[in-house]
C-alpha cells in the first residue's frame, strides 16, 4: 500500500469509521453493496459528517444466498444504487488521507483494497486501522458482564441501540462504542 506524500501526524488525521454490506466474505468472489460510514476528527472525534451509498452489484450470480438475506438485498431497493466506482471515488473524496475505523474493521480494509485495485484508484486511507473489538476485547476480557463478544451484546451492555446488518445503523453504534470505551 502506497504512503501519502505527506503524512499527518496520527492525532491530526481524520477517522472513518466505516461499514460495509457485502454479497459475501469472499473478496474474490463478493462485491461491496452498501457502504456507511461517519467522518469524525480527533482529539473529541466529533462527527463531522456522514456518507451513505448502496452499490449497484456487477455479479449478483456470485452472490451468498444467506448474505443477501441478511444484507436485506433487493433489487428493487437497489434501483438507485451508484457503481462501485463512483462510490469510491465519492468516499475518497469525503474522507481523504482518513485512518479507517470500524467493529472489525479488517474486513472492511480487505474489500476496500480490493475494490480500489480493480477500479485502479489510488488508495485514500493510511495502512493503520482502528479495531473497535479490540478495544472492547481489553475493556471486557476480564469481565463476566459479557459471554460473546459481538457488535450486538457489547451495544445492548452499553445501552447503545443497534439495527443489526444495517450499515448505518451498525456504523454509529459502532462510534458509540469507540466513544464509550476511550
Amino acid at each position: 500500500m502506497p504512503r501519502f506524500a505527506k503524512t499527518p501526524g496520527f492525532k491530526d488525521r481524520p477517522v472513518l469509521f466505516i461499514d460495509l454490506e457485502m454479497t459475501g466474505l469472499d473478496v474474490a468472489h463478493h462485491e461491496i453493496i452498501e457502504i456507511a460510514a461517519l467522518i469524525t476528527r480527533p482529539p473529541k472525534f466529533d462527527i463531522i459528517n456522514s456518507f451513505y451509498a448502496k452499490v449497484l452489484p456487477t455479479h449478483i450470480e456470485t452472490a451468498d444466498s444467506q448474505a443477501l438475506e441478511i444484507t436485506g438485498y433487493n433489487p428493487k431497493l437497489w434501483q438507485d444504487a451508484i457503481p462501485l466506482r463512483q462510490a469510491l471515488e465519492e468516499l475518497s473524496t469525503f474522507a481523504p488521507d482518513c485512518i479507517l475505523a470500524g467493529w472489525s474493521v479488517q474486513n472492511e480494509w480487505n474489500f476496500l483494497v480490493h475494490a480500489l485495485e480493480a477500479e485502479r484508484l489510488p488508495y485514500f486511507f493510511d495502512d493503520k486501522m482502528l479495531e473497535v473489538w479490540s478495544l472492547a476485547y481489553a475493556k471486557f476480557y476480564k469481565s463476566s458482564e459479557l459471554e460473546r463478544l459481538n457488535l450486538a451484546n457489547t451495544a445492548r451492555h452499553l445501552g447503545i441501540s443497534v439495527d443489526r446488518h444495517k450499515p448505518d445503523s451498525d456504523i454509529r453504534a459502532t462510534y458509540e462504542i469507540f466513544k464509550k470505551l476511550i
